[in-house]
């Protein structure tokens, strides 16, 4: 165990060491009071007003770098403008810190019991003419010194008159469009995102005979984007049903699925703990096509899985004491990829998905890890401690970002069907979830967890040497190390290939794949190739055909064997090379410059499915089944 702790880099909790920054602090009792206004939405510039409590002498403030659930130190101090701060009128000078760029000092003059700041924070990809995703640690700076915990601000939100709001925050009182809610601590607050619009819908989702309220709340830029049908919502209201069976807890005293609806905002999730912060990649389009929905069905399962996993349940290394300190993600295996597996299945049995989706889903996955060909290199644990959400596409195969997220839910399938066998179909990962996660229920105080505790868990479910099997997993570059299709195959199904490709695939191509900015054709598994929609080239399979016949990203592919590029032409000439066992003549054009390349491939089509080995159970079958529900 110790051995393990050491090799995957189980964190301890990161103490609040005195820094440069901290030097001199005195950090004051009292109440921030923020207030965030919106006046006009299509300038989508947000005016930010702090009263902070301080004392006469040096002073530093933060602004929040290391977000929970962001895993990097990614907070958008780029985007502060127009910076002031001022005491009694007057104004005071203030200066950055040399090594660090989000932290400010100044000095408090003599005679001040309050220090007033102002700044604009230009909210492009939160804000539309209709609508605001507002999260606060974007208009907030906060006293170094101190736990944000022991940090009280009371926020007041000025959005346009008519507009409706939701938020985990509970509101103090409201006129018109100023919106006061109550006070909480620093930490509380950035865990608490606001939706608010013209177009807005909240539903309650509670449970029969459930005390404590679940809602889904919908902000879009049009009455027809917020327009879920009565089949939708049933299955959002079974998801908070299903995780209630699965954990057999709840961390929080009410919850809000916040979605945003929206063509013009950033697409993604953020989880907190009494609310999830989703925006949809189909933007407007995500109740009225079946694709855009089934590419989004399992974000708000996803965000809602982590209330228990990462932000009840915390890796040590992620639960720091304010927003400054390093956090130090090894254990995002666990805490995302974990949250897929978990996720994934739960969005199944609530009914957003069918089963059926879900095996195209982890095929599809499965595929794009086998043909990761960066596993040879790089293991798992260290796309977890050097998380980057920014990196290109170009390469990204054989550079490998990120992968906790897919690799992670092979990795917990495996783990799911291991316990299966060793308990003779007793015991499954559903009990580790309920004995890891299903503690202290109704509590939200943070519990921080290492490696051991996790090997701990596994060994109550089902006893094994879950310590060398996680650590040559995770650690391991080498097949034997890394059982890839392992859990897979031992669910009495194999990853296999068809001429067709399945319904979650056609959607990536159709609505857009998340890993490229617009829609993409998938080729890695014939050509070598993963292709924008106009034919430039995002990726190139490391070592594969493309690669071999001097394919590169950033190419732009214009005609095969003559023929104008288009997905339907690729497909019709890959299918043309198998029957005549000629290599493809690929123009294709770079800097300016058009060259003719040959790729030799003549496999044929190849799209990935999971097919049923005979003879085997169906234990997907029993993994992706509803559980009975109850209260909760």
């Amino acid at each position: 165990m110790k051995r393990l702790t050491r090799l995957l880099g189980a964190a301890a909790l990161v103490a609040s060491m005195p820094c440069m920054a901290e030097a001199g602090n005195d950090v004051p009792t009292g109440t921030v009071a923020l207030t965030v206004r919106l006046p006009d939405p299509g300038q989508k510039l947000l005016y930010v007003h702090e009263i902070i409590p301080a004392k006469p002498g040096p002073l530093t403030l933060y602004y929040p770098k290391w977000i929970p659930g962001d895993h990097s130190p990614d907070g958008p101090i780029e985007q502060v403008m127009g910076l002031q701060f001022t005491a009694g009128g007057q104004h005071i000078a203030w200066r950055r810190d040399e090594l660090d760029r989000f932290a400010f000092h100044l000095t408090v003059p003599a005679g001040v019991q309050q220090l007033e700041v102002d700044f604009q924070f230009p909210a492009e990809k939160r804000v539309t003419p209709n609508l605001i995703d507002l999260t606060w640690d974007h208009v907030a700076l906060y006293q170094a010194g101190s736990p944000t915990k022991a940090q009280l601000f009371q926020p007041t939100l000025v959005i346009p008159a008519g507009w409706q709001h939701a938020s985990a925050l509970e509101t103090a009182t409201q006129d018109g469009g100023r919106i006061a809610f109550k006070p909480v601590p620093f930490d509380m607050l950035v865990d608490s995102p606001v939706i608010a619009g013209k177009y807005f819908r909240s539903i309650e989702i509670t449970p029969k005979g459930s005390k404590v309220q679940r809602w889904l709340d919908m902000v879009g830029d049009s009455a027809a984007a917020i327009g879920i049908s009565d089949k939708q919502l049933a299955g959002f209201r079974n998801l908070i049903a299903q995780a209630q069976a699965l954990f057999h807890s709840h961390h929080y005293d009410r919850y809000h699925l916040l979605l945003t609806l929206s063509d013009h905002t950033s697409v993604g999730g953020l989880e907190h703990h009494q609310s999830s912060d989703d925006r949809a990649r189909s933007g407007a389009k995500m109740f009225a096509d079946a694709d855009h929905f089934m590419l989004d069905g399992s974000l708000l399962p996803h965000e809602y899985t982590h209330s228990w996993n990462g932000k009840f349940m915390r890796p040590a290394g992620l639960a720091t004491p304010d927003f400054e300190q390093p956090m130090r993600p090894e254990l995002l295996w666990v805490y995302e990829g974990l949250t897929v597996y978990l996720g994934d299945v739960l969005t199944v049995r609530s009914g957003l998905w069918s089963a059926d989706t879900w095996r195209e889903a982890v095929a599809y996955r499965a595929e794009e890890m086998v043909r990761r060909t960066g596993r040879a290199w790089r293991p798992l644990i260290d796309t977890t401690v050097a998380v980057d959400y920014s990196a290109p596409s170009a390469w990204a195969n054989w550079r490998r970002q990120n992968d906790f997220y897919r690799e992670g839910q092979l990795l917990w399938l495996a783990v799911d069907m291991k316990i299966r066998e060793l308990s003779h179909d007793k015991h499954s990962v559903d009990d580790f979830a309920q004995i890891f996660f299903g503690v202290d229920d109704g509590s939200f105080v943070v519990h921080a967890y290492t490696v051991d505790d996790v090997v701990a868990a596994l060994n109550k479910v089902q006893p094994w040497d879950w310590a060398n099997f996680l650590h040559g997993w995770v650690n391991g570059t080498d097949e034997r190390q890394v059982p890839l299709l392992s859990g897979i195959e031992a669910s009495g199904w194999k990853l296999a290939y068809a001429d067709k490709s399945s319904g979650y695939q056609n959607a990536l191509e159709n609505v857009g794949n998340g890993e490229l900015e617009g829609k993409g054709i998938n080729a890695m598994s014939t050509l070598g190739v993963f292709l924008h929609d106009d034919g430039k080239v995002a990726d190139v399979l490391w070592d594969g055909p493309a690669f071999k016949a001097g394919l590169a990203p950033g190419m732009k592919l214009v005609s095969i064997d003559e023929r104008p590029f288009s997905a339907a032409v690729l497909r019709e000439e890959i299918i043309a090379a198998q029957q005549s066992k000629k290599p493809l003549q690929l123009n294709l054009e770079h800097d300016g410059v058009n060259e003719l390349h040959a790729i030799q491939y003549d496999g044929g089509l190849k799209y990935p499915v999971l097919v049923r080995v005979p003879g085997k159970t169906d234990y997907l079958q029993r993994i992706l089944a509803p559980k009975p529900v109850g209260k909760g």
